[in-house]
């Protein structure tokens, strides 16, 4: 059934306060979700296998206009960067709102001195997933984990001029989330 018919029947139930059917309706919703994620999941992966030789050639296109820029390496160099990574801010039609810092240099992780613990890290999703958290968040999301990550966005920024200092706290919990629900549901498995 689908879920707009759920709705209405939950509707009616709500408007009869007809508790039994409410809890079947909603029962019926939950079995779904794992079969409409499962949906949403396939299209997009099938949308990214169609673009990926597409993608392919034009990162080629834009890494030789990248290496046309004059003294680019020296630059990155002099600040002791080896790359940078590029977003166009307002490209996303799921994520319109979003507006990226243009451009992010690569430079070596700084490593600080004790702390231990056992927290996250850098790299720990694609280690034992095959994906970066990044990536698990773009194949598993949801338009509800979009609208999270939309507000996730502009809290950070508003924390960011507040402390003085980059965060993006907010972003990984949003990202973070879809990745437990994926594991949950079945969809995320590790690599091993």
């Amino acid at each position: 059934m689908e879920i707009k018919e759920l709705s209405a029947q939950m509707a009616e139930a709500i408007a009869k306060n007809d508790v039994e059917a409410m809890e079947k309706i909603a029962g019926e919703i939950t079995k779904g979700k794992k079969d409409r994620h499962a949906e949403e999941s396939k299209a997009q992966q099938a949308k990214a296998e169609k673009l990926a030789g597409v993608r392919e050639t034009e990162a080629t296109e834009v890494h030789k206009l990248v290496r046309a820029i004059p003294g680019l390496d020296d630059r990155l160099r002099k600040v002791e960067a080896w790359g940078f990574s590029y977003k166009v801010d307002k490209a996303n039609p799921d994520e319109p709102d979003i507006t990226y810092k243009s451009v992010s240099l690569t430079i070596a992780k700084v490593r600080k001195a004790g702390g231990g613990g056992n927290g996250g890290g850098a790299g720990k999703t694609k280690d034992e997933y095959g994906m970066s958290l990044a990536e698990v968040y773009e194949k598993f999301k949801t338009p509800e984990d979009k609208a999270s990550l939309v507000k996730a966005v502009k809290d950070d920024e508003a924390a960011t001029a507040k402390l003085g200092k980059t965060t993006n706290s907010n972003q990984w919990r949003v990202k973070n989330e879809v990745k437990k629900r994926a594991i949950k549901d079945g969809l995320l498995k590790p690599q091993k």
